[in-house]
């Protein structure tokens, strides 16, 4: 057979000409972040993974399968409505020779109650919604066609509200985009039973933006509190977990029962291993909570109660929480179960924790439970919003936006990423 010199090669039609599978599969690979970092729908990864995805069915499964674990990022209420009825469709609808997106979706971004406002001009602009929306995978009626443009967030209203019920008397000018003044949305709520249910067999990482506490349980006469709580309670697989605006406050009880209602992430998730709260109360239940939970190894927290004013000695808080408390003064005789601990607070607010370091030292020589310190810098979270203009600094907003920002770039249990630092080598 006589072969084509190079010229003739490069003279022939291109059609049928394709790269091999491998090559095109290897170049794919690079898309992924190298981190387990969130992409929003604006990010430019984000449309490439979506337009591999409609390509062909070599390229849409290895595009699905990155932006399983980066992409589905529900940052309002109407994605979130969306996003429920397309994996409703999606798990009642075929789609021949393409791999579903929601199949397998390890990592979860969720802003569900959020509202979208311009009154500050210029904040996180990163984050504003577009028209190409990753979420509408499946339209009613169109079963082969896997994308579909969104409208615009509605700009109405908005209101800038705080969940922890703290009153610091720091609070600055309304950031965009901000939570909704309620979760009190009895649609939004079941859309996220509903995600929750459908995705809990594959569900590894969440990470929720939500002010669970705007809706107490004796104002919740639509059972808001209930549905989602059901929703929570499901993902039994979850190994990574972070609330934003609270201690994932999702009490459905009143009156002396509220006080023996169990926690969820304690309770229902025994595959667990990293924790944040934001504002949780540090006492002796807390440490029986996450004795509870087998396999939770770091547990991070932004401005526990009693932060500043009460010190807590944490150490022996979570000794005394392990089985049979056999205390002999400051010596502890038997094995310590091992648990990173990490405070977040501004600077001047973290509390001095000095005062333990003898009776630490003798308790756990061998440091099984490191206790750390994170310090969240109001101006640096600030520059980023263009709003530099702050006479005081807010503790409130500083921690809640630091939590935010590591969370969706994947930094929030890197201890170097986050400047975590050993409190009892701070000198007075």
């Amino acid at each position: 057979m006589q072969s084509l010199s190079v010229q003739e090669q490069a003279a022939r039609p291109s059609q049928g000409q394709r790269l091999p599978n491998e090559l095109l599969l290897h170049v794919v690979s690079f898309l992924e972040p190298a981190g387990p970092e969130f992409l929003p729908p604006a990010h430019p990864t984000t449309k490439t993974l979506m337009i591999l995805m409609r390509l062909c069915k070599t390229t849409n499964e290895a595009a699905s399968a990155i932006f399983t674990r980066h992409c589905i990022y529900l940052d309002s209420e109407d994605r979130t409505l969306r996003f429920a009825r397309c994996l409703s469709l999606a798990s009642s609808q075929s789609m021949p020779g393409h791999r579903s997106p929601f199949v397998g979706i390890t990592s979860i971004f969720m802003e569900s109650f959020l509202q979208y406002t311009d009154e500050v001009e210029g904040t996180l602009a990163l984050v504003k919604p577009n028209s190409y929306d990753p979420s509408d995978l499946t339209q009613e009626g169109h079963n082969d066609s896997m994308a579909g443009e969104v409208e615009e967030e509605n700009n109405d209203e908005a209101e800038q509200v705080d969940g922890d019920g703290a009153d610091d008397g720091d609070d600055f000018a309304v950031l965009s985009p901000c939570p909704h003044p309620q979760i009190n949305d009895l649609p939004v709520a079941t859309a996220v039973q509903d995600i929750f249910i459908a995705v809990a067999p594959t569900l590894r990482r969440l990470i929720v933006n939500i002010p669970l506490r705007s809706l107490y349980p004796e104002e919740d006469q639509l059972g808001v509190k209930a549905v989602l709580r059901r929703g929570f309670e499901a993902l039994v697989n979850l190994e990574e977990f972070a609330s934003l605006q609270d201690e994932l406050y999702v009490g459905t009880e009143t009156g002396p029962q509220a006080i023996e209602q169990e926690e969820v992430w304690a309770t229902r998730w025994p595959k667990l291993r990293r924790l944040y709260l934001y504002n949780p109360l540090i006492e002796e239940e807390f440490w029986y909570d996450v004795l509870r939970s087998p396999n939770l190894e770091v547990v991070i927290v932004g401005r526990p109660d009693g932060n500043s004013s009460e010190p807590a000695d944490v150490k022996r808080r979570w000794i005394s929480a392990l089985e049979g408390n056999p205390f002999t003064g400051d010596v502890y005789n038997d094995a310590i179960r091992p648990l990173t601990y990490i405070n977040v607070d501004i600077a001047g607010h973290q509390p001095s924790l000095l005062d333990f370091r003898s009776a630490w030292n003798t308790l756990d020589p061998e440091e099984c439970m490191r206790v750390r310190a994170v310090d969240a810098s109001p101006q640096v979270w600030l520059a980023e919003l263009g709003n530099t203009a702050l006479v005081e600094p807010c503790p409130r907003w500083s921690v809640k936006f630091w939590s935010r920002k590591h969370s969706l770039k994947g930094t929030l249990w890197d201890e170097n990423a986050i400047g975590a630092y050993n409190p009892l080598s701070v000198e007075e």
